[in-house]
């Protein structure tokens, strides 16, 4: 009996492993590859955003795409094999870990209850107007869009006109024009920032660079160095106070990412950007009294800039019901960047949040926000 099963065994034993196809090998390194360059390249991003002017290239990536490109990876794991799925899975999983907080998208959004701000709510209205509609629809339509949303106060930006080539930026005097389009309003202007208050005005203090802009400045050294506008207003016996903010724009995308002039512009622009955040950040850490905080920053949910911020005050899209508010491009591609935004605190809170339709006037969707305050309830 043992001599016949022999031969058997020694067959069994002999069997060949099974063969792994170059196909598969390949498949695996394929899928396995690109989840661990996913997540090298968000480590990368996360050293470098903030502390290195090149970190700001990542800026030009659709916020969304730190959420959706980990799941897109996770739901090709299957195609690999052995340990390369658990590779895939584990990379997929830790580089969705990471880079949720900068996808822009609220998951819990839509389930929000649809706002309903109170009575007594200030309404604030926060826009780019793409140099005072100087390009597009009509000086009419354009103050006929600002007045019919009646708010208590606007902070507006780019108050200006470009040259013909549209590298260069011109003063403009529009004020005899918005005091009558704006009765009772008290007007502040400051380089190219204009915020017009239905409230009285107290207050005016420099934020940042601007401080250091003495009294009588050139409206170019207004331009560059004042992006930030701080106007402090009586609300009902309590002092409040708006920062109107338009940063600089980090990179200069017309040239093309080919282009040495795009890298120039944004090595020139880091330290200049940097400034500006830090005097916005260090005002509003000084500052005891309720802050609304809103305007163009030019900068993503994927970018650091805007950490110090959102550490302290509330993002007012917590109380909105859509999952990935955008706002630019309007006009052209359909909008992926959020580069408006709008904060609160010190017991300013958001009470509603969304953004409107700029009607073709300028390429940023305005922002319309309803602010509660302490003692308003």
């Amino acid at each position: 009996m043992a001599d016949t099963l022999a031969p058997q065994a020694v067959r069994d034993e002999a069997a060949p492993a099974p063969v792994v196809r170059p196909r598969g090998r390949r498949r695996n390194r394929l899928v396995a590859g690109a989840a661990a360059a996913w997540l090298v390249l968000l480590l990368v991003e996360w050293a470098a955003d903030g502390r290195f002017w090149l970190g700001n290239l990542v800026g030009i990536v659709p916020p969304a795409a730190f959420a959706l490109v980990p799941l897109l990876l996770a739901a090709l794991a299957p195609l690999a094999r052995g340990a390369a799925r658990w590779r895939t899975l584990g990379a997929a999983g830790l580089a969705l870990l990471l880079g949720l907080g900068q996808s822009g998208i609220d998951p819990v959004a839509p389930w929000r209850a649809e706002p309903r701000p109170g009575a007594d709510a200030v309404r604030v209205f926060a826009w780019n107007t793409n140099s005072w509609n100087q390009l597009l629809g009509t000086q009419d339509h354009f103050y006929a869009f600002l007045k019919v949303k009646r708010a208590d106060v606007y902070l507006l930006h780019e108050y200006q006109h470009v040259t013909a080539d549209r590298k260069g930026k011109l003063p403009i005097d529009d004020l005899a024009r918005l005091r009558r389009e704006f009765p009772g309003y008290e007007v502040v202007v400051r380089g190219e920032l204009v915020t017009l208050s239905r409230f009285p005005v107290v207050g005016r203090p420099p934020v940042g660079p601007a401080r250091a802009v003495p009294a009588g400045a050139d409206w170019a050294t207004e331009y560059r160095e004042t992006k930030v506008l701080r106007t402090d207003v009586r609300v009902r016996g309590r002092v409040v106070s708006f920062y109107n903010v338009h940063m600089p724009v980090w990179n200069s995308m017309p040239d093309g990412l080919l282009s040495p002039a795009f890298y120039r512009h944004m090595r020139e622009r880091f330290a200049p950007r940097r400034a500006q955040y830090a005097g916005l950040a260090a005002d509003v850490a000084a500052n005891r009294n309720p802050v609304v905080v809103a305007g163009d920053f030019n900068a993503t949910a994927a970018m650091a800039d805007l950490d110090p911020l959102r550490e302290r005050l509330a993002d007012a899209a917590e109380v909105s019901t859509d999952p990935y508010p955008t706002s630019w491009e309007e006009g052209g591609w359909k909008p992926f960047w959020r580069t408006d935004w709008a904060f609160t605190g010190n017991g300013a809170r958001a009470e509603r949040y969304a953004f409107g339709d700029p009607e073709k006037l300028s390429d940023h969707a305005p922002q319309e926000l309803w602010v509660g305050l302490p003692g308003s309830d």
